[in-house]
């Protein structure tokens, strides 16, 4: 730096040393060559002709990177001024640690050829202590934020979870209500079927015995040589009087379902007996796809017998035209499945949720007891049945019982 005139020295002195920012002339081999008021306030009057790195950091050697690089290598390398943020720690200030932004200006010589630097510095401590706590109190904020989300996930989750317990208690209230008012109205009926059982089969018996007296007398009479029609009517009374004991016989058996008397049972075993024992119509084809050493159940055989049984008369009587039943038995979930399919007429979507009423009923004659009491047994051994069914496609009854 040259100054020609006092008045120019007078104007360095009061600008350069007016400036609030220390600067210093630093030799190409790191001695300060001058300093000016706040650089000497900060590092000392002995600056001068000391290494800069020995005064900012107390170093015996260059600064070194990666985060306290010499930005003076970097002017050398490129030319160009630069600027960086170091850590400087002074000896007069108790080794507080201060962070200093640097820009380092190259100074040239006659011949293009850097020989000094111009080193401007500020202490940014302050806004970078500001910033850091900044950057704190964020990270704070989003662990809080972040804890927040997660209370909310879980009460969420747990709400969720509540919410599915509590509709799960409801369905399983509104079914045990449904079971208790379908068995008081299942107990109420049952007495009164089998009052009026007991007062039919009687009279039925009566008129049994007479068309059977009748049509004695009327073979040795002759008079059937003179109207043929006379055994066609006595047929029809007896066909009736089968019908009716039929259902007599429907309802003595609804009145009397009881606690099953369990034991383990091969559900297999009592699909083909009561096969082999039923008439089954000529136009009907029975196919059985058995699952092979099925676990057993604890059932009592009789009652799995009567509600399988009930199944069965059924899918025959809803396929009058012919068709095909197909039994198919599994093992699914702890459970035993007998599946009962038909290719029958098909029962209405209104409709299959009551079929299992008691007194409810589709056909044309019957009580409606079949499917009650069907369903009466299997709940008694805590199993479940479940009906599929199309119009013109045919029904599937589902038994599910568990395997324990």
């Amino acid at each position: 730096m040259v100054f020609r005139t006092k008045n120019s020295q007078w104007v360095y002195e009061k600008v350069v040393n007016g400036i609030d920012e220390e600067i210093m002339l630093i030799s190409k081999d790191y001695k300060i060559l001058w300093a000016n008021r706040i650089a000497i306030d900060t590092y000392g009057h002995d600056v001068i002709n000391k290494h800069c790195y020995f005064v900012t950091h107390g170093f015996d050697f260059p600064c070194q990177g990666p985060f306290d690089l010499c930005p003076i290598n970097d002017v050398l390398a490129t030319g160009r001024s630069c600027s960086t943020t170091h850590i400087h720690t002074t000896s007069h200030d108790n080794g507080d640690e201060h962070h200093v932004l640097i820009n380092i200006y190259p100074i040239k010589d006659g011949s293009g050829e850097i020989n000094r630097f111009v080193h401007v510095a500020r202490d940014i401590t302050e806004s970078v202590v500001h910033r850091q706590m900044e950057e704190k109190m964020w990270l704070e904020i989003i662990k809080v934020i972040d804890r927040i989300y997660e209370e909310l996930i879980d009460n969420q989750l747990k709400l969720e979870e509540r919410t599915s317990e509590l509709e799960k208690s409801s369905i399983e209230l509104r079914e045990t209500q449904e079971r208790l008012i379908r068995s008081e109205k299942l107990a109420a009926i049952g007495q009164l079927a089998a009052s009026v059982a007991h007062e039919l089969r009687n009279p039925l018996g009566v008129i049994k015995n007479s068309a059977y007296y009748l049509r004695e007398r009327i073979d040795k009479s002759g008079l059937t040589s003179e109207d043929q029609s006379i055994f066609e009517f006595l047929n029809i009374i007896e066909n009736e009087i089968g019908m009716s004991d039929k259902i007599i016989k429907d309802l003595l058996n609804f009145s009397k379902i009881s606690s099953p008397l369990v034991k383990p049972t091969d559900i297999n075993d009592i699909i083909l007996d009561i096969l082999f024992i039923t008439k089954k119509p000529e136009n009907i084809i029975v196919e059985t796809v058995l699952y092979p050493d099925i676990k057993k159940v604890m059932v009592d055989p009789y009652q799995i017998r009567q509600a399988f049984n009930n199944l069965i008369l059924n899918a025959f009587q809803a396929m009058e035209d012919g068709g095909v039943l197909k039994i198919i038995t599994r093992e699914k979930d702890g459970f035993v499945d007998a599946e009962f399919t038909d290719t029958g007429w098909g029962i209405r979507e209104e409709d299959q949720e009551r079929i299992f009423d008691a007194l409810y009923t589709t056909k044309a004659r019957g009580f409606g007891l079949g499917l009650a009491v069907t369903r009466g047994i299997i709940e008694r051994h805590e199993g479940q049945i479940k009906v599929k069914s199309r119009i013109g496609e045919g029904t599937t009854f589902i038994i599910r019982l568990p395997i324990k």
